[in-house]
């Protein structure tokens, strides 16, 4: 009678276990769309999130973008088209990217497959849905702070770690404004959100899309916000979350024939360390076979020894990466068969906690420079405010 009871036991267990493994991924397109209507102002906001609010706010983005489109794209567009005539890979993956679809999007147009990958999540889009009705004077006060953000965003060059770890937090914060980037990023390059999930990475690389049950259990125990707001004080440490990765399907505004896009963004440690605790992904870009590579305003950890294994991996299955100072150093490349060409004017690192001796080598390669005059840009001045850009290919 034991044992009839325990393999009943067992077979229910198991039973329950693939139900679970086979429950639908939670679907958050309609969250998602919300924060690209009353952050992005890409489409009409929802009822019941106030009309006017949003109407002074996309007043004032409107101008935001219009700066960034006029003094930045209008120039870096051009310059990217020429730079790649030859094609590329249709992946990209970018590195210490910190959610920067804005910047994917103007280097690799024609791409289909994007993924950034940083230190911090993409934040969680739930609490836009609060941000109706009598919360007229939070909304106004989230959406200033959100431009803001966006003025150093499509204004400067690039976004420091701080800045985006205090922004991903999962604090409550009624829009989640690394999310809200993305968003006026797909916007303002005339795309549209179709779909949106959020995902486990997994070890192999592969996805587990968040479902409702894990989303319940998460929001159960209250030690995990906690433990959230005690990581966002840590900006140097991985986010601490289950809204960290998401995949966003999307295509450009009003045509149902275009072919269809998607953005991963994936919260890693892409430190050797990091990835000796958990190697997913790393074991993500494995998958990707053959990519377009990019980065810029990365902390020169491409140059560091601690960050050997995704500088290989990246040597291995990359076909060319766009990147400022910060890309793969001469000494990594070369031996593995890139040539590097670059552009504008390099003095020098342009924080002083760069290696010596690595400097030396950028320096001395930017003496070849194809062109001494860079018209935009594009992650890290050097120290003397000159910009600067670096494409390494095979």
């Amino acid at each position: 009678m034991k044992l009839r009871e325990t393999s009943l036991g067992v077979i229910c267990g198991a039973l329950l276990l693939l139900a679970r493994a086979d429950a639908a991924p939670r679907d958050f397109t309609s969250e998602a769309r919300t924060v690209y209507a009353v952050a992005a102002c890409g489409e009409p906001a929802p009822a019941p999130h106030d009309r006017k609010v949003i109407a002074a706010h996309c007043k004032e983005l409107a101008k935001t973008v219009g700066l960034w489109r006029s003094k930045w794209f209008a120039k870096a567009s051009p310059f990217f088209g020429k730079l790649l005539e030859k094609g590329y890979p249709s992946t990209v993956v970018y590195p210490f990217g910190g959610g920067d679809v804005v910047t994917m999007l103007a280097v690799y147009p024609d791409a289909t497959d994007y993924t950034s990958m940083s230190l911090e999540g993409i934040g969680d889009p739930r609490p836009i849905g609060e941000l109706g009705g009598k919360a007229k004077p939070r909304l106004a006060g989230e959406l200033g702070k959100l431009r803001k953000l966006l003025v150093g965003n499509l204004g400067w060059a690039w976004n420091t770690t701080i800045q985006l770890s205090i922004e991903s937090s999962e604090s409550g914060a009624g829009i989640p404004n690394i999310l809200a980037i993305a968003m006026v990023a797909l916007e303002a390059h005339g795309y549209e959100p179709l779909e949106a999930r959020y995902f486990d990475l997994n070890a192999d690389g592969s996805l587990t899309y968040l479902t409702q049950e894990r989303i319940d259990a998460w929001d159960a125990d209250p030690a995990n916000l906690v433990t959230a707001r005690a990581k966002r004080k840590k900006t140097h440490d991985l986010q601490h979350g289950i809204f960290n990765n998401i995949e966003i399907v999307f295509r450009k505004q009003g045509d149902a024939s275009a072919p269809k896009k998607t953005f991963r963004h994936i919260a890693a440690d892409l430190s050797d360390a990091g990835v000796e605790k958990h190697a997913g992904a790393i074991a993500y870009i494995d998958r990707k076979k053959s990519l377009a590579a990019m980065t810029k305003a990365a902390s020169y950890l491409l140059w560091d020894a601690d960050f050997d294994k995704l500088r290989t991996m990246l040597l291995a299955r990359m076909k060319l990466m766009v990147s400022d100072d910060t890309g793969i150093p001469p000494r990594h490349a070369r031996p593995a068969g890139f040539t590097q060409v670059v552009f504008g004017t390099y003095l020098g690192a342009f924080f002083k906690f760069a290696d010596d001796d690595v400097e030396k080598e950028m320096v001395e390669l930017w003496r070849g420079a194809a062109e001494k005059t860079l018209g935009f840009p594009f992650g890290y001045y050097d120290n003397r405010r000159n910009s600067h850009v670096m494409f390494t290919y095979k």
